[in-house]
């Protein structure tokens, strides 16, 4: 692998490659309760550990490699620093436990598709095709949490899984230095690379065009893909930012003149949802019933009331963060004031004038308050200019990628 192309075939090379992303997508069922049986049994931060355990333990694998083949000393200081910015990068994880995972799963596949494309890429390009590939087996894994049920897409997940398959390349190429790769990359192989990303973009701009209304289309013409209404998780939203003054920011689904007609018209019909389904356990119904494909604003007024709620909750217990709570809960209360007035006036929710002088009294001053809610909507393009970016990009790789073929056969 290192100085000399695998042993087996390049067929069972790929079958190793193929076993390990299975294996990976197959977890995706039973990684909820395994999470919760962990975190009863023994604690989320095993996840933590363990994954570090793993690192360290590749780290001295490489090292005695290293050794064994009397590479250089900058070799070891390479490989020292990349198996520390791996433990970093896990650490950096350590808020959500479960995550680092990804690291060591797309970490180990960046390696076997690294073995798979050396039988015949031998040009530095197999770092960047593997680093490619390791990130669309990624994204297809967050396509299949998707439609599984208790999961959710994240582009984060992504953004993890690519990471660690561009880190294990990087092991590769700057630390362990495989005597095999060398040499430039001839027009062979960029119009490989070029094929390869083109591919990629594709499969990427599949998650971008899967709106809330597409999906919401896709389950009315097609009943056997209903279940796609009740997703508690989007893929892609796009939107718009409010930076007020009188609220702070916030994003929506909505535009201001969308807001007030929708208000108007719904108001008191949400006001009576909201009645009926803002209570202390009621939160994990409420998304279920009322999703952003099945009801979009109802959803978008109940989580900014949701928010609220907590907020306001927590800041009835003395903590050094109660002015904190007190400030969001207050902001959350000006949104719904401003942009959902008819829904919030009619309902049980409304605070009265004594509630609203304690909380504002306490809340701690913040000159600018962002809301959490909504926070994945993408408000910066709009869908149409997302999807001409990668149209462009995508028929571009196609066209340079031809054209290197091409010159390829005429030389």
């Amino acid at each position: 692998m290192l100085d000399a192309p695998p042993k087996e075939s390049e067929t069972r090379s790929w079958c190793y490659v193929a076993v390990g992303v299975l294996a990976i997508y197959c977890t995706i069922p039973v990684a909820r309760p395994l999470r919760e049986v962990v975190g009863e049994q023994i604690g989320l931060e095993f996840f933590l550990y363990f994954t570090i355990a793993l690192t360290v333990a590749a780290g001295v694998l490489a090292f005695l490699n290293l050794r064994k083949r009397k590479l250089p000393v900058n070799a070891y200081v390479w490989l020292f620093g990349i198996v520390a910015a791996f433990i970093a990068y896990i650490y950096h994880l350590r808020e959500i436990p479960e995550e680092a995972i990804h690291v060591v799963e797309y970490g180990v596949i960046g390696i076997l598709i690294y073995r798979a494309l050396v039988h015949r890429v031998r040009d530095f390009t197999i770092y960047l095709i593997a680093t490619w590939v390791v990130g669309m087996v990624g994204v297809v894994d967050e396509y299949i949490q998707w439609v599984a049920p208790s999961r959710y897409f994240d582009l984060r997940d992504i953004a993890i899984n690519f990471l660690a398959g561009g880190m294990s390349q990087l092991a590769i190429a700057a630390g362990l230095r495989p005597m095999i790769i060398s040499g430039k990359p001839g027009m062979t192989s960029w119009s490989r690379l070029c094929f390869f990303i083109a591919i990629g973009l594709v499969l990427l701009s599949l998650g971008f065009m899967n709106t809330p209304q597409r999906i919401n289309w896709c389950a009315a013409q097609f009943p056997s893909f209903s279940f796609l209404a009740d997703s508690k998780s989007m893929m892609v939203e796009y939107g718009y930012l409010y930076d007020d003054p009188d609220t702070g920011i916030f994003r929506s689904r909505f535009s201001r003149e969308q807001l007030e007609q929708i208000d108007q018209q719904r108001g008191r019909e949400v006001a009576k949802i909201l009645d009926r389904s803002i209570h202390d356990d009621g939160y994990s119904q409420f998304m279920s019933i009322y999703t952003v494909v099945r009801d979009a604003y109802v959803h978008e007024a109940g989580v900014h009331l949701f928010r609220r709620k907590k907020y306001f909750d927590r800041a009835q217990k003395k903590s050094e963060k109660q002015g904190e709570y007190y400030s969001i809960a207050l902001w959350e209360n000006r949104i719904l004031q401003k942009y959902f007035p008819t829904a919030l006036n009619n309902s049980r929710h409304r605070w009265s004038p004594e509630m609203e002088s304690e909380v504002t009294d306490n809340a701690s001053k913040y000159p600018e308050y962002e809301s959490a809610v909504s926070e994945g909507i993408i408000t910066r393009f709009k869908e149409g200019q997302v999807m001409s970016i990668f149209a462009f990009a995508i028929l571009l790789m196609v066209f340079i990628g031809a054209r290197l073929s091409g010159f390829r056969r005429e030389n």
